[in-house]
């Protein structure tokens, strides 16, 4: 099993069956506030809808396609985050990550998500790895641009969120600047 362990606080690991009810809590208790930028929200309908989500993220991750994990701080599921989308063979993927309202503003998404860029560059060999943003999610914004991720590429009416498309930013970093920058 996958586990990342980022400092004390922070360990990223593969969400397992029996912990779909404590991801279903999380999302519901934070519903309005992650439902604002991520469109998958008004899906996560009870502890049961979590059970072919959890599937196919174990699939993806025999495959070599993706790797979702949740974001435990003191031990406790705080959110998740991962590459929603690894490029088998092309040496790419990409990150996302949500974090429950209570967890904001302690560093806890700055720091697993340089956890999972370290282990994507070392562990998994890539070479690229992007983070898609919704343009006006200033927040989430705030993660590449701290890393000195590059601004790729801003796509218009990129994503559907319940009632209307917006825009969102394409970030990359590639392996070479990432090595670079933290020697």
């Amino acid at each position: 099993m996958t586990v990342i362990k980022i400092d004390d606080e922070i360990e990223l690991r593969i969400i397992q069956m029996d912990e779909r009810f404590k991801l279903f809590e999380t999302v519901d208790k934070n519903r309005i506030h992650l439902r604002k930028w991520l469109p998958w929200v008004d899906h996560s309908t009870s502890p049961d809808s979590y059970v072919t989500v959890i599937q196919a993220w174990q699939e993806n991750i025999d495959r070599g396609t993706g790797l979702e994990l949740g974001v435990f701080y003191k031990g406790e599921l705080a959110g998740m985050t991962g590459y929603n989308v690894i490029a088998v063979g092309q040496g790419r993927a990409q990150v996302g990550y949500w974090i429950s309202k209570d967890a904001e503003g302690k560093g806890i998404v700055r720091r697993a998500v340089k956890g999972l860029i370290d282990y994507g560059f070392k562990d998994l060999d890539l070479n690229r790895i992007e983070i898609i943003c919704g343009d006006k999610n200033y927040r989430s914004r705030a993660i590449p641009e701290s890393f000195g991720f590059v601004r790729e590429s801003t796509m218009a009416e990129y994503e559907f969120l319940y009632d209307h498309y917006h825009d969102c930013i394409m970030y990359r970093m590639l392996r070479k600047d990432w090595v670079s920058q933290t020697k």
